[in-house]
């Protein structure tokens, strides 16, 4: 395919310092690329069913949208502290597909590329100037567009309309049913056809998606936890709680303690 334009739906970058996160395992469903740079400490991260890499320190994992990541933080020997930023991306394709429909990137940014990658991680999180940002922002995809291949299995049309249909319904309550009927296929179809291409089933897709929403809504939002349970489809707190703990082995108010507190 000819790039005719590039653009950049959306951009955001963050990171954290904590000394509470040793060992704990998070499992999300984001709906944007992530480039994660392990700054100190390291990362396993698994994507889907897929094998389980480490990062190493100084290293790079990359993470395509609307894939289960199952990330656990390793702490530094030394200082027991872990250290990590992060570039989230949305990036249109001729106005038409988003990057990671189109391509693979490596699960772990190879030796001959993180470097480079580091580099540009320098300058993106030193500068406060949005012109040299997004200047950035490019150099980062010019950089996954280097290491990428194209993508030889997509989703098929049926997992794709699920996905969107979930994306666009997930703060109302919303069953498996209800998704089956939004996309046209039965229920055994629906669960047999997204299971074998996305690794899970539709309904832990779904609370994964809603739990990663109200994750990023926890750190960036001062909204009870009991608001944010109920906009992203979950009217009832304890199951929230539940579900929030199993994903992210801690509570919610606790998540949000650590985030603050390492964004500080």
């Amino acid at each position: 395919m000819k790039f005719k334009k590039i653009e950049l739906d959306y951009v955001e970058k963050n990171g954290f310092s904590s000394v509470s996160f040793d060992g704990i395992c998070h499992i999300k469903t984001l709906p944007y690329l992530s480039v994660v740079q392990a700054v100190e400490g390291n990362y396993d991260i698994q994507l889907g069913k897929g094998e389980m890499y480490n990062t190493g320190t100084g290293g790079f994992f990359v993470a395509p949208s609307d894939v289960q990541q199952t990330i656990t933080h390793n702490a530094d020997k030394t200082s027991e502290n872990i250290v990590c930023r992060w570039v989230f991306l949305k990036i249109k394709i001729n106005d038409l597909y988003d990057l990671d429909d189109l391509y693979d990137f490596p699960v772990i940014i190879p030796e001959t590329h993180k470097y480079e990658m580091n580099l540009v991680f320098d300058r993106l999180f030193a500068s406060h100037n949005l012109f040299e940002e997004y200047v950035c922002y490019y150099e980062i995809i010019r950089i996954l567009s280097l290491i990428s291949k194209k993508k030889e299995h997509k989703l098929s049309m049926h997992s794709d309309n699920a996905i969107t249909y979930i994306r666009d319904n997930f703060r109302n309550r919303i069953t498996v049913k209800n998704i089956a009927e939004g996309v046209n296929l039965s229920e055994s179809h629906l669960f047999s056809v997204f299971k074998k291409e996305t690794g899970v089933s539709p309904i832990t897709y779904l609370n994964n998606y809603r739990l990663s929403v109200a994750a990023d809504e926890l750190i960036k939002t001062n909204k009870t936890i009991i608001e944010i349970a109920d906009m992203v489809g979950i009217n009832d707190s304890v199951y929230f709680n539940k579900l929030f703990r199993k994903s992210y082995q801690m509570s919610p108010s606790k998540y949000r303690e650590v985030y603050k507190n390492g964004r500080e």
